[in-house]
């Protein structure tokens, strides 16, 4: 298999607690050109290594970034967000330097990160979400698709719920983490990093799967999330594994991914 070209450890931002830098990897096909799908690596909020990106997209003519934001331990909302925001308005800004489109990037996460991912995608250039003295300022921070596995709550106050609390404890404590509170007792804040608040005909296209006996986070969010997308004419999809938790082996939903961003950015 050829050799993916390999960018790493790119400063994107300068926080006070930290450099944040990301990785870039160019199709190994030679592509001229090509889309961008930006990997979010979080977990739980608590971790974000960028050096756990998923980059076989690269073997159908994308390019990949994998990026770090801070987690819960560093900085409270809206710090993670305001980090992917300004890797994607970094991305943009230097597509002419590394040889991608500006005008045809992708999120994709996994839990934590597919939350971020749903939020790039319902939130692009929202201005409640432009952050105070941001890098690029007047670079869109607008991504034209998003993959998100797994991604709930959509919603956070959805977690303020007692019988959701007692289903999901462990989501529940890396959300207080997240808020620096409780959500019901920081429901302004949880309403300001929700994906489920900025929806409107304006989200571009979003691939959202789960697995039907997922135990960390519910289902039924995912579901009202995708409903609320279509019932504003969003080009949502939602695929449910049956059988399947949290994780799952890539070669389940390879095709669905690509066939997705291929559908949405290679054009």
């Amino acid at each position: 298999m050829p050799q993916t070209p390999q960018l790493n450890d790119i400063v994107f931002a300068e926080r006070p607690e930290r450099v944040l830098k990301l990785d870039i990897r160019m199709p190994t096909n030679g592509a001229e050109r090509p889309p961008v799908v930006m990997y979010i690596p979080m977990g739980g909020m608590r971790g974000c290594p960028k050096e756990n990106g998923q980059y076989w997209l690269t073997e159908h003519g994308f390019a990949m970034a994998s990026i770090e934001a801070r987690v819960s331990s560093e900085a409270i909302a809206p710090a993670a967000v305001y980090d992917c925001k300004a890797a994607i308005r970094w991305l943009r800004a230097h597509a002419d330097e590394y040889g991608y489109r500006a005008d045809a990037i992708g999120a994709w996460g996994h839990s934590a990160g597919g939350l971020l991912a749903a939020l790039m995608a319902t939130s692009g250039d929202a201005p409640e979400l432009k952050e105070p003295g941001r890098t690029n300022p007047a670079v869109s921070d607008k991504v034209q698709a998003a993959c998100d596995f797994c991604g709930s709550p959509h919603d956070l106050a959805y977690f303020g719920l007692p019988a959701v609390k007692s289903r999901f404890p462990g989501v529940t404590e890396n959300i207080r983490l997240y808020l620096g509170g409780l959500a019901e007792d920081r429901a302004e804040l949880a309403h300001f990093v929700s994906p489920r608040t900025y929806v409107s005909s304006k989200c571009p296209p979003m691939l959202i799967i789960h697995g039907d006996e997922d135990s960390s986070v519910p289902l039924e969010e995912s579901i009202d999330f995708h409903e609320a997308l279509r019932a504003v004419g969003v080009d949502s999809t939602l695929r449910v594994l049956p059988g399947i938790g949290h994780g799952w082996d890539a070669s389940l939903t390879r095709d669905d991914v690509v066939g997705f961003f291929t559908r949405t950015l290679m054009s």
